[in-house]
């Protein structure tokens, strides 16, 4: 629904879909990139997500999204309830992780799919800007 209200919204669905699976799994769930790297490899990815979904200590977390648009642009902010993260190095495509079965959503989405995109504060919130085009 937030990307049919942008001027190229196949573009922009692919970024949010990054951000909020980020915003669940990483920040309201805890899994840090090691524990998804081990658990991807291990196959039990899956099994874990849905396992601290159901936990008392992750269960009742919840992602906020905020949409504001004016004549040139639309902001959407998200915002977990999870530590939040180191979110510098995941910026930019990195040499180290280009192996890695994960790890390049958010690049991806900054590069692709918004006209900006910052994080806030401990890396808990981010608020991604699309320009609309005349």
């Amino acid at each position: 629904m937030l990307s049919r209200a942008c001027p190229e919204p196949q573009r922009v669905a692919m970024g949010l879909s990054e951000l909020l699976v980020n915003a669940i799994e990483h920040g309201n769930l805890g899994i840090s990139y090691a524990d998804k790297s081990r658990l991807l490899q291990a196959g039990r990815w899956q099994d874990e997500v849905e396992s601290r979904l159901a936990s008392p200590e992750y269960a009742q977390r919840k992602v906020a999204v905020k949409y504001s648009a004016n004549e040139d642009e639309i902001q959407i902010y998200i915002m977990d309830e999870g530590q939040g993260f180191d979110w510098q190095p995941f910026l930019e495509f990195s040499p180290e992780r280009a192996f890695d079965p994960h790890g390049r959503g958010i690049s991806m989405a900054r590069m692709m799919s918004f006209d900006s995109l910052e994080y806030q504060g401990k890396g808990n919130e981010v608020l991604v800007r699309v320009l609309r085009k005349t």
